[in-house]
């Protein structure tokens, strides 16, 4: 997939609503949803099967002084190029993070330009059959008081919901530093260390807040409103990595 967006200044999505939703042929409503974030973008305009088309997008943008941002597949993070933590050290002048395959990666606080704090939300859904009773006057009737109720039958899709904070360190010439609520071992905490995963997330959000007061740090990937403002109508939750990655750009770069 090609994704095209578009990064713009806190309160300046008003004079680009009607370049935009011209080059997009949509409606200037549809244009200004798209540019009503408070934080500013990036916000994902466009994507497309083919580059072909996403680099003709990208030339109408242009030609309406619009400055678009292509991602390529190859753009967008995933773990495999991230270091995910599973232990780690907080230490007076940076932390020292060890994977699950035992590599370990240093970093100095100072060197923390950017932290993204978000939710990562995956849902599942089953077809469950369910059962319920519920009494019968007639079944009453004819039974002579033998049998009350009548028994329905009938399969229902459920949704359930797996919600995993995370924080994303980002430094010059390194992979992120990635850390993930429900798969770290909080042991290292020692006497802070909370019973609950939540509670031990949250001091570890604070503790590196506090360490990297020069770094950028960014919070609307938390909920659902700051993640769609940035994916749009045609990108969903599954596609958070890329809302990562045009966040991390837009905010290490400005483009």
């Amino acid at each position: 997939m090609y994704v095209i967006a578009i990064h713009y200044a806190p309160g300046s999505g008003e004079p680009l609503a009607g370049p935009l939703a011209e080059a997009l042929d949509k409606t200037a409503y549809e244009a200004r949803a798209r540019l009503s974030d408070p934080e500013g973008g990036p916000a994902v305009v466009a994507n497309y099967g083919e580059i072909e088309l996403a680099w003709a997008c990208a030339g109408r943008l242009r030609a309406n002084g619009i400055q678009p941002i292509l991602l390529t597949p190859e753009d967008v993070e995933s773990d495999d190029r991230r270091f995910v933590a599973r232990t780690f050290e907080i230490g007076e002048r940076g932390i020292t993070a060890v994977s699950r395959r035992g590599e370990t990666s240093e970093i100095a606080y100072e060197q923390v330009d950017l932290v993204l704090h978000g939710v990562r939300i995956d849902e599942h859904t089953e077809l469950r059959r369910t059962e319920r009773k519920k009494f019968s006057p007639g079944r009453a009737l004819l039974t002579g008081g033998l049998m009350l109720s009548k028994t329905t039958r009938k399969l229902e899709k459920v949704t359930t919901e797996e919600r995993d904070e995370f924080l994303h360190l980002y430094s010059d010439g390194r992979p992120p530093l990635v850390f993930h609520a429900t798969d770290l071992n909080y042991q290292s905490l020692g006497s802070a260390l909370q019973p609950s995963t939540s509670a031990n997330f949250a001091w570890l959000a604070d503790r590196l807040r506090e360490a990297t007061p020069r770094a950028r740090h960014d919070s609307r990937l938390t909920n659902r409103a700051g993640r769609a403002r940035i994916l749009g109508p045609s990108l969903k939750d599954r596609h958070l990595d890329v809302a990562i990655s045009l966040l991390a750009r837009v905010l290490r770069t400005g483009n």
